[in-house]
């Protein structure tokens, strides 16, 4: 099979990715469609001894046959939509097709067999094997968060519904599956659960130091809550590697992050960033905002602060945009608030350019040598134009939307009265503003 024989839905990760969420089950990766989950099923590691089995499992081969024909999957839609979009930044079929298209996983392609059966080349993994959390984000759940077992139980009885028997926590023991992988691994993504909370974690950087696979891509995506793991320091764990990068789930400061992601605290997650900036200065850190209805508003305030405090240095903006719970995705907002926060991200660029300019023009660059993309900020705007695109799709109908922004506005009161310590309306003064005026205006 030629490389022209790859179509543009075409993706390598049911031949190179292991993607396990903490009850077991598996899916594609984690880019799926979170609203299509429970329509495919792709196993379960928990009921394989062998990952080459699991990864054999009928989801994935058929799978495999889509893309083998130049299909995509329902399960593919948020790809499908970046990629129209021409957001290759944001798609994950365009990342792991460049990344992870070697030589091998052609092999593994070619030798795909009429049903599906591969011998997958697992050189990517993304293991979630609990569900140990010290945060209740707003946009999780308790399958990836231990700490809203306890607001789960209470919802379900504020809302008369059968009682909620799930345990608190949620463990996946497969670290004997996935070892044999990891001397040839080239890339680890550690995220929730928050990673650096679960023992696993450490079990496996100290497994890779001792296959002396230390140059291998170790990505997070972690709250920043804390730097240690059992008393062991993971800066010092880290300095082990060569390529580590930390995405640090931060959207937003002070009240927005400590709502948004109840039970931070602004200040520890600050003083951690600079910590890692000075302790590890090799080490890729970026702050990877999630973005959806609670802080789109306030978002740009944020990466002013981030810009003003060097925590970007010029890198492009890595956004998550809330596709589930569908009652946060900002695409669901009606046109006049659309047309608002357009506004506040338009003037928000129109800062960062003007700061550009100064920079320019105080002789920042006396000998020439940098170009725009180097100046701290300049990269950020594509990212901020990403959003303000976003923002304008119209994916919903006018039912879709009032019917998601009810739903929003009922679980957004139903928590403040299961934990009225946390109140939405004082900790997201913006929202309550909205919300006045789009209940008055319907």
């Amino acid at each position: 099979m030629s490389n022209s024989t790859y179509d543009n839905k075409f993706c390598v990760a049911p031949w190179v990715h292991l993607h396990v969420h903490p009850n077991g089950n598996t899916l594609p990766c984690c880019y799926w469609d979170g609203g299509v989950q429970d329509d495919y099923n792709f196993g379960n590691i928990n009921d394989y001894d062998d990952v080459e089995d699991l990864m054999n499992h009928k989801g994935y081969k058929d799978l495999r046959k889509k893309f083998l024909k130049g299909e995509s999957h329902p399960g593919c839609s948020v790809c499908d939509r970046h990629d129209a979009s021409d957001r290759d930044g944001l798609s994950g079929r365009q990342i792991l097709n460049k990344t992870f298209f070697t030589k091998k996983t052609k092999e593994s392609i070619d030798a795909t067999k009429e049903d599906g059966t591969a011998i997958p080349n697992i050189i990517y993994l993304d293991i979630r094997f609990g569900n140990i959390c010290n945060l209740k984000c707003r946009m999780c759940s308790h399958g990836l968060s231990s700490s809203w077992h306890e607001d789960t139980l209470k919802l379900y009885e504020l809302r008369g519904m059968n009682k909620y028997s799930n345990k608190k926590f949620i463990h996946s023991d497969c670290f004997d599956k996935i070892e044999p992988y990891l001397e040839h691994a080239q890339e680890i993504y550690f995220a929730g659960g928050e990673p650096l909370l679960y023992p696993e974690h450490t079990k496996m950087l100290d497994k890779l130091i001792e296959v002396n696979n230390t140059s291998l891509k170790i990505r997070y995506n972690t709250n920043l809550t804390s730097l240690k793991s059992k008393k062991r320091d993971i800066i010092e764990l880290w300095k082990n590697f060569d390529d580590i990068q930390i995405a640090a789930s931060i959207d937003g400061t002070d009240d927005t992050i400590e709502y948004i992601r109840t039970n931070a605290d602004w200040k520890t997650i600050k003083d951690n960033y600079e910590k890692i900036k000075k302790e590890l200065p090799t080490a890729q850190l970026y702050p990877s905002p999630t973005l959806g209805i609670m802080n789109v508003e306030t978002f740009p305030e944020f990466n002013k602060y981030c810009i003003e405090n060097e925590w970007v240095l010029g890198d492009s903006l890595y956004l998550n945009f809330i596709n589930w719970p569908k009652n946060q995705d900002i695409r669901i907002l009606p046109d006049w608030y659309k047309d608002h926060l357009c506004s506040i991200y338009e003037k928000h660029i129109q800062w960062i350019e003007i700061r550009m300019d100064q920079y320019l023009q105080s002789g920042w660059d006396p000998r020439g040598i940098y170009d725009n993309n180097d100046i701290p900020g300049y990269r950020q705007v594509e990212g901020l134009q990403t959003i303000i695109d976003y923002i304008q799709e119209d994916v919903y109908s006018s039912e879709e939307k009032k019917e998601l922004l009810d739903s929003f506005w009922n679980e957004l009161n139903e928590w403040k009265t299961i934990s009225p310590e946390n109140d939405w309306m004082t900790s997201l003064p913006h929202m309550k503003q909205f919300f006045d005026r789009h209940l008055f205006d319907i």
